[in-house]
């Protein structure tokens, strides 16, 4: 990607959801090392950490997407030509932020995490689970 796709992707990004402010992980590569793209984050409150020069494993969230991308989804699929798979995979990628659990988030989506709201579904989940348990102990003394 150029600088000006990175930009584009960015503001989109912000469009999509104005209220968040994620911190931005990239590589090193010139398009997240220019002036210019440092001016845009800062104009729009974001915190930008650059992962370490020739260690791809710190960039292991975009790594793993894009292994679940080929896994999940381009193996399975026939791609027919340049706007459907521009679509198709847009339908994916927002699948996997608003509606894949993921197993490292504790299976909750991204989108969770990006509107704090995990904190919430996991004290839901913990009740429901002692609420369950409970059950289970007195069915068992009642039997």
């Amino acid at each position: 990607m150029e600088e000006h796709d990175v930009e584009i992707t960015l503001q989109r990004a912000l469009e999509k959801y104005p209220a968040e402010k994620p911190r931005l992980e990239s590589d090193n590569g010139s398009q997240y090392v220019l002036k210019d793209f440092a001016l845009l984050l800062y104009g729009a409150g974001l915190q930008h950490i650059r992962t370490s020069i020739a260690h791809p494993q710190s960039n292991g969230k975009i790594e793993r997407f894009h292994e679940i991308l080929s896994k999940e989804f381009l193996k399975e699929k026939g791609l027919i030509e340049l706007e459907d798979a521009r679509k198709q995979i847009a339908d994916f990628t927002e699948y996997y932020n608003t509606k894949r659990l993921h197993g490292a988030l504790f299976y909750l989506t991204s989108e969770d995490f990006l509107k704090g709201r995990a904190d919430e579904k996991i004290d839901i989940r913990e009740q429901k689970l002692h609420h369950v348990k409970l059950n289970r102990i007195e069915a068992s003394y009642a039997a």
